[in-house]
């Protein structure tokens, strides 16, 4: 059967106004783009070409790689490297074991009690210069509030930020607190729109607690757990106010973490190009942890 000229017309004019509309809502979405694309190439991606072109450049602009060849000699460095790894590797984990605990017990009371999401932000809307000012008076070894109530039972009471062995694990205690309470939002929202026909199957089926955790609720929450561990980790490369506020990087360097060293450099001893050369390492690591974490938990999420 021959189509009629009018109908080919027709769908000729459909097919247009569907091409139209498409390039229209692409446009749009170009549009909406143009703005954070702009804020991320001027704020990001440039100053790191910048930063990565200084490092390999003296100041008369002569290429070069002594700064690259300072820092395989610097013992700070090495240091400050070991630090920024086990900061990263303790408080990464931590953070997701607490935030999800607190979710996990949160969901039961969560639909009853709204105070109970506002008490689990509220450490995460502290400015971490207050928080940070906050603990330092915990932690005091005269009159804190921790050796108070150590003394009281008669435990030994550290001096938490004035010893090289306690000072880090003091300053990873408060940046737990302090982004768990944010996390466990995202964890407690992912629990809440879980169909709560599964636990009533499991439920049936005879299934214990900690197997439905296991089989059901832990998959579940993968894409949640990457994004939080992506988060957590760049958030744990980023530490400078925390480290000003509570040590300044001591005692011995104990508490210098990467990106307060490229600071302390270039500011403070006015060395901009080995701190650019810092920051390269810096986000050369940074990279490097965030695609293992994406390669790993990418396969769980989707069942691979």
């Amino acid at each position: 059967m021959n189509r009629t000229p009018s109908a080919t017309w027709s769908g000729a004019a459909s097919s247009d106004a569907l091409r139209r509309r498409r390039r229209s809502d692409a446009g749009f979405a170009y549009a909406a783009l143009t703005p954070a694309f702009v804020i991320l190439v001027g704020f990001t991606v440039l100053p790191f070409i910048m930063a990565a072109w200084r490092s390999i450049h003296d100041r008369s602009g002569e290429l070069t790689g002594k700064n690259y060849e300072r820092m395989l000699h610097d013992g700070v460095f090495h240091t400050v490297i070991q630090n920024q790894l086990v900061y990263t590797a303790v408080t990464v984990p931590a953070t997701v074991a607490v935030s999800l605990a607190l979710a996990l017990l949160g969901a039961k009371v969560v639909r009853a009690k709204a105070w109970v999401r506002v008490s689990f932000l509220a450490p995460a809307v502290l400015p971490i210069v207050a928080a940070g000012t906050i603990w330092v008076y915990f932690y005091q070894p005269n009159f804190g509030v921790l050796n108070a109530a150590l003394g009281a039972v008669g435990l030994p009471q550290p001096n938490w930020l004035g010893q090289p062995d306690t000072a880090l694990g003091a300053m990873m205690v408060v940046a737990i607190w302090q982004q768990a309470g944010l996390f466990v939002l995202f964890y407690l929202a992912a629990l809440l729109t879980q169909d709560p026909q599964l636990r009533e199957a499991a439920r049936i089926e005879g299934t214990g607690p900690w197997m439905f955790f296991r089989r059901v609720t832990w998959p579940l929450l993968m894409p949640t757990t990457l994004f939080v561990g992506v988060i957590a980790t760049a958030n744990s490369f980023k530490q400078v106010d925390l480290v000003f506020v509570m040590t300044q990087g001591g005692p011995a360097d104990s508490t210098k973490l990467m990106l307060y060293y490229v600071w302390q450099t270039a500011f403070g001893q006015f060395r901009q190009g080995y701190s650019a050369a810092i920051t390269v390492a810096l986000v050369a690591i940074l990279l490097t942890i965030a695609v293992a974490q994406i390669r790993l938990l990418d396969k769980r999420i989707h069942y691979r």
